[in-house]
């Protein structure tokens, strides 16, 4: 069975946004990408007010159901970590009991999956790989940036550790 990362519903917007959920894949091809039901019902709200984005994540990434544990430990944090969204906390579940990979642009989301032993994958890891993999060249990774900062209408911090030449610590 090949590993899983999860995306966040802010990650996997994102990038249909920008049309990049086809080198995303691509990128991480040995993995299988996923979301989660209740991240689905987060898009499916988008896709009711009009937007088309949602259609290339579900027609591209794997919808993964929890188990019955995984839907008590949902049911677990829902009580105790209010701040969090319920994608979030359905993912992380999954993700924790099946070792898998969770990935959003959430920084609290992000702190609390490691708290949680779970292992994650930021928006700038993704942005930088698609750059040392050679799927992009440098400018085409700044220009991928510089798209998601205005389609979201977001600033993606520390862009010159994304692109700089040296590794990152």
């Amino acid at each position: 069975m090949a590993e899983i990362i999860i995306l966040d519903t802010d990650i996997a917007s994102a990038f249909a946004k920008v049309h990049k959920i086809i080198p995303l894949k691509e990128l991480f091809s040995r993995y299988e990408l996923a979301i989660c039901p209740a991240i689905y019902e987060e898009l499916i709200v988008s896709q009711e007010y009009g937007y088309s984005f949602p259609g290339q994540i579900f027609k591209n990434i794997k919808i993964l159901s929890p188990t019955n544990d995984e839907i008590s430990d949902y049911h677990h944090l829902q009580n105790t970590k209010k701040t969090l969204g319920k994608g979030e906390l359905e993912a992380l579940c999954i993700c924790r009991r099946r070792h898998g990979i969770f990935s959003s642009m959430d920084t609290a989301a992000l702190k609390f999956a490691g708290a949680c032993d779970v292992q994650t994958l930021s928006i700038h890891a993704i942005l930088r790989s698609f750059w040392i993999s050679g799927c992009m060249t440098h400018d085409e990774v700044k220009e991928l940036i510089d798209e998601i900062e205005n389609i979201e209408n977001t600033t993606i911090s520390d862009t010159e550790l994304i692109l700089s030449p040296t590794r990152i610590p």
